[in-house]
């Protein structure tokens, strides 16, 4: 099957199921995904269940157990005893880094001008606990995998990277930095929300030992719920920070408290505090069944060609893309202007800016950071969407 071919069967089977991404042209995935008919149904059942507490435990565990079963199958874990369901990537990050031990003198290797705020925050936290920060720089808009390999060594406690930067939103060899820090005992962190649900992810070929996502963007559920990847040979070794019902092993019922001695669940539960947010894991539930069905490879492949025909597009019209160097590291995030000429709200560039505000003006959703304008591709995207956009780039280039 040709290219052509695969995009139309994708997008024609799963289009229609999305109604925003047919009453808008939908690129603003790398900031919030949207959902599914199946997926709204999910949770209106949830909310009635509430509203007319109808609805026992026996109909809500089964979506959450099936949630970890589908993200573990979704990121090719070892099995739902590696994940835990949390709120967001935040807490994710967070949880990990409060269950390893610090000492002086131990680092922590990341790439802060390419990562976002929520993975740059903790690891400066731990300065005043002696920790050093190795800040390896980026090359040319990409994570540089090599640096970051040679930066680890004995003292290296945990290595982070994004899977995908927001921005320019070029795709990491995480595998590279994987390698480097597996040889030296050293925790390999990822940072994967920009990627989850759209590209194809492995965490065992890429060395991960840990991966922290969100539902709410390319596992196209709701804000307010997330997983953690946990590689079970580390889970013994971490002591998560704070302690609840579901994080230590019962041997009854959940509720009772069954003595001051206790023991931390066996596998990721561990991690797991409090009561769950139960519309967003209905809501999960479906969408990463709908995402096994369509499959993370074909999803890519589709999203890929997509954001290939953009860049093309856009660079055709004589505006600055970025690029990756290596085929290898494209996303289906495409990234317009220079980084850093401007913020969330503007470029540094009032061509730019004109294009911006007639792309609004054309119901297209888009984004823009760090001064740079940002699209984002998914199963539901087709080559109207493209279209749309480069003739509106193009008048709006073209306007005086």
């Amino acid at each position: 099957m040709d290219t052509d071919t695969a995009l139309h069967d994708l997008s024609q089977t799963w289009r229609g199921r999305f109604p925003a991404a047919e009453r808008q042209v939908y690129l603003n995935i790398g900031s919030r995904g949207i959902i599914s008919d199946a997926a709204k149904r999910a949770a209106d059942r949830m909310i009635e269940g509430h509203w007319l507490s109808d609805m026992p435990k026996s109909e809500r565990k089964p979506m959450l157990e099936g949630c970890r079963a589908k993200f573990a199958a979704l990121v090719k874990a070892g099995g739902e005893a590696e994940v835990a369901v949390l709120k967001n990537v935040s807490e994710g990050l967070n949880s990990i880094a409060t269950a390893l031990t610090w000492e002086a003198g131990d680092n922590v290797v990341l790439t802060p001008e390419l990562e976002h705020g929520n993975n740059i925050y903790l690891w400066r936290a731990l300065h005043e606990r002696g920790v050093e920060l190795r800040a390896i720089p980026h090359r040319g808009g990409h994570i540089d995998a090599a640096r970051m390999a040679e930066a680890v060594d004995g003292r290296t406690r945990l290595v982070t990277a994004s899977s995908v930067s927001f921005t320019p939103g070029h795709r990491t060899d995480l595998r590279t930095i994987g390698a480097a820090a597996r040889a030296k005992g050293a925790f390999f962190l990822i940072d994967g929300v920009q990627s989850c649900g759209v590209l194809d992810m492995d965490v065992e070929e890429v060395c991960a030992d840990g991966l922290a996502t969100s539902t709410s963007k390319g596992l196209l559920g709701l804000m307010g719920l997330g997983f953690l990847y946990v590689r079970a040979d580390w889970l013994e070794r971490l002591r998560p920070a704070f302690v609840a019902r579901h994080s230590v092993a019962h041997g009854g019922h959940e509720s009772e408290f069954e003595g001051m001695d206790f023991a931390y669940a066996g596998d990721a539960k561990r991690f797991e505090i409090g009561n769950y947010n139960w519309t967003g894991i209905a809501v999960a539930d479906v969408a990463l069944g709908e995402l096994l069905a369509a499959g993370t490879a074909a999803i890519e492949a589709h999203s890929l060609a997509l954001a290939d025909r953009l860049r093309a597009g856009l660079l055709d019209l004589g505006f600055k893309v970025a690029l990756a160097e290596d085929p290898r590291r494209r996303s289906h995030l495409v990234t317009v202007g220079e980084m850093g000429l401007g913020d969330t709200y503007t470029t540094g560039d009032e061509t730019l800016n004109r294009v911006a505000r007639a792309l609004e003006g054309e119901g297209v959703r888009f984004s823009i950071r760090r001064g740079m304008l940002r699209f984002g591709f998914h199963l539901y995207n087709n080559d109207s969407d493209v279209e749309r956009v480069l003739a509106t780039a193009e008048a709006a280039k073209k306007a005086v």
